[in-house]
């Protein structure tokens, strides 16, 4: 029973060296009641420390057992209400205001947008879609360009077809609702109201703007 305590008492030694650096006051904790200073590195070498005849102090609990259920019911009288926030039921989109200017951009930069007359070879809605109308282009290069454009709130395809765009024909193509967008409509929008910009019939498709 002696050897089976000391060499018990030995490892909390141990123990209470190789704690210290993570659990600061348990290893001090420990060390009071083992009635040593801090053990160094040094004398963690070596198992035996200890003196035979060591006298400890008087034992105390380290970690107190948690009520859980007790924790839970005072986690939850502090926990603050969720303060009522009333959400618009439809986002408000602000104009930009009058003294907020866009970025400076040179040049160079803007070069690198490529717009070209477009001609509407076909409009139709997409499927499952409240806002997307799917447009067949003529864009001058003789295979027709698909793009797809969230106006269906302000137009119908029928008024569209034949009509004389403006179009970003450089854009990567992007997924919208599983379908090729290759490009983006040009349009003008205030006040919630939004124009497509058209041009004279007579400009040919495929013509760039500059």
């Amino acid at each position: 029973l002696d050897t089976v305590l000391y060499n018990l008492l030995e490892v909390i030694r141990f123990a209470a060296g190789l704690l210290h650096p993570f659990l600061p006051e348990t290893g001090e904790r420990i060390c009071r009641q083992l009635n040593i200073s801090l053990p160094g590195w040094e004398s963690l070498k070596t198992f035996g420390g200890l003196p035979a005849g060591h006298q400890l102090n008087q034992g105390e609990i380290l970690f107190v057992r948690i009520d859980a259920a007790k924790k839970l019911a005072e986690l939850n009288q502090r926990q603050p209400e969720t303060p009522h926030v009333s959400i618009p039921e439809k986002p408000v989109k602000a104009d930009r205001p009058a003294e907020q200017k866009p970025e400076s951009i040179c040049f160079d930069d803007f070069a690198k947008v490529e717009m070209k007359v477009v001609k509407v070879l076909a409009c139709e809605k997409v499927k499952k879609s409240e806002k997307l109308l799917k447009f067949q282009l003529d864009d001058g290069s003789g295979t027709p360009r698909q793009i797809l454009s969230g106006i269906a709130k302000y137009y119908t395809p029928e008024e569209l077809v034949g009509k004389t765009l403006v179009a970003c024909t450089n854009l990567a193509p992007r997924k919208m609702m599983g379908q090729d967008s290759c490009g983006m409509l040009l349009s003008a929008e205030k006040n919630d109201q939004l124009n497509l910009v058209m041009l004279d019939d007579a400009i040919p498709a495929g013509a760039v703007l500059c």
